[in-house]
C-alpha cells in the first residue's frame, strides 16, 4: 500500500514537472517566433503589425497573454491581452485587425482605474516619460489628450475620469506603415501605389503595389515573406531558366544583399546596397560569378539625388554607372532618371 501511494505521488509530481517543462518550451517558442521590425510602430519593441500569427507571438514575447473578453467588450476582429506595460501591472490591451486584410490596424492599452490621484499622477508621469524618451515629445490636442506622430504610426494618450472619481490612462497606437516591405526594398516611403521611371536601369519602368505594400508582379513567383512582411526568397524565370533569389537585411530593416542563382547555368548575381540615414538607396553594386566562382562582371551604380516629392521620395536623380566585363576595360556613364509616384492615401 505504501509503495502504491509512493508511486502515485511520484507520478503526480512527474506529471506536474512535465507540464512545467512543456509550458516553458512553449514560451520559448513564442519568444523565438517574435521578430523585431524597425519599420513599423512598436510597443515595448513588439511590432504592432501583421496577422495574429505575427502579433500574438510578438506580444507574448513581452509578457502579454491572451485573455477572454467580457461579454460587453467581445467583438469580432478584436483580440484581448493582459500584461505589464513598462512595468505597470495588469494593463489591458485590445488589438483590432482590419476586416478585409486581417492585418493589425490599431491597439489600445489601458492602465487603471486608479482610485487615488497620487497613484494616477505618478503612473501617468512615469509612462509619458518612458514613451517620450522612446518617440520624442508629445503634443497637446484641443480635447486634452497628448499625441506623437512617428515615421510609421501615431500614438495618443488620453485620460478617462470615471463617475467614482477614479482615473484610467489609455494609450492608442495606430499603425501607419505598409505591412509588406516590397516598396521599402526599393527605397520608397509610404503607401506607394505606382512608380513610373524614365530611363530605368536594372529595374522595371512601371511598378505597382497593393494597399498593404505588396509588389504586383507576375515575374517573381514562390515568394516567401517572414512574419513582419519582409521578402526572404523568391523565384524568377528568364529565357526558360529558373533563378532562385535570397534577400538579406541589415539591422535597420534595409535590404542589404540579394543573391540570385541560376539553377541551370550556375551563374550567380550578387547585389549589395548602401543606404543613407533617410532610408534611401545611395549605391547598388552588382557582381556576377560563373559556376567556378570567378567574377565575370561588375556594375556599380551611385545615386546623386536632385529632387524629392512631399513624401520624401526622390523624383529626379543623376545615376553614375561604372561597368566592367571580364577581358574589357571599365566603362562609365551617367543617366538622368525621373520618377512619377502615386500613393494610395492621396487626396
Amino acid at each position: 500500500m505504501a509503495i502504491s501511494l509512493f508511486l502515485l505521488t511520484f507520478a503526480t509530481v512527474m506529471n506536474r514537472i512535465a507540464l512545467l517543462v512543456v509550458s516553458f518550451l512553449m514560451s520559448l517558442v513564442a519568444c523565438a517566433q517574435a521578430i523585431y521590425d524597425p519599420k513599423c510602430i512598436t510597443m515595448m519593441d513588439a511590432p504592432l503589425e501583421g496577422t495574429d500569427s505575427a502579433f500574438v507571438p510578438a506580444l507574448k514575447s513581452i509578457g502579454f497573454v491572451p485573455v477572454e473578453a467580457d461579454e460587453e467588450e467581445e467583438e469580432e476582429g478584436t483580440y484581448h491581452f493582459k500584461g505589464d506595460f513598462y512595468g505597470i501591472k495588469d494593463a489591458r490591451l485590445e488589438v483590432t485587425v482590419n476586416d478585409k486584410t486581417k492585418l493589425l490596424s490599431e491597439a489600445t492599452i489601458t492602465c487603471g482605474p486608479y482610485r487615488t490621484r497620487e497613484l494616477y499622477e505618478r503612473n501617468q508621469k512615469y509612462l509619458l516619460g518612458k514613451l517620450q524618451r522612446e518617440w520624442g515629445n508629445f503634443k497637446a490636442k484641443g480635447d486634452g489628450s497628448l499625441y506623437v506622430l512617428t515615421e510609421y504610426g501615431y500614438i495618443r494618450q488620453s485620460i478617462t475620469l470615471h463617475e467614482n472619481g477614479a482615473h484610467s490612462i489609455t494609450y492608442y497606437y495606430l499603425n501607419m506603415a505598409p505591412y509588406y516591405k516590397d516598396a521599402s526594398n526599393m527605397g520608397l516611403k509610404g503607401f506607394v501605389q505606382e512608380v513610373i521611371t524614365d530611363n530605368p536601369v536594372a529595374e522595371n519602368q512601371i511598378e505597382h503595389f497593393d494597399e498593404v505594400g505588396k509588389l504586383k508582379s507576375t515575374e517573381l513567383t514562390n515568394r516567401q515573406y517572414n512574419q513582419v512582411g519582409y521578402l526572404i526568397s523568391a523565384s524568377l524565370t528568364e529565357d526558360g531558366e529558373k533563378k532562385q533569389i535570397v534577400y538579406e537585411y541589415n539591422d535597420d530593416g534595409n535590404l542589404k544583399r540579394t543573391i540570385q542563382t541560376n539553377t541551370v547555368s550556375g551563374l550567380k548575381l550578387i547585389t549589395e546596397y548602401k543606404w543613407n540615414d533617410d532610408g534611401e538607396i545611395t549605391q547598388q553594386s552588382q557582381k556576377a560569378f560563373d559556376k567556378t566562382n570567378e567574377c565575370i562582371m561588375s556594375v556599380t551604380m551611385k545615386y546623386d539625388i536632385q529632387e524629392r516629392d512631399d513624401n520624401d521620395n526622390w523624383t529626379k536623380t543623376n545615376l553614375h554607372i561604372t561597368n566592367w566585363l571580364k577581358g574589357q576595360r571599365a566603362q562609365t556613364m551617367e543617366v538622368v532618371q525621373t520618377r512619377t509616384i502615386s500613393y494610395w492615401d492621396e487626396d
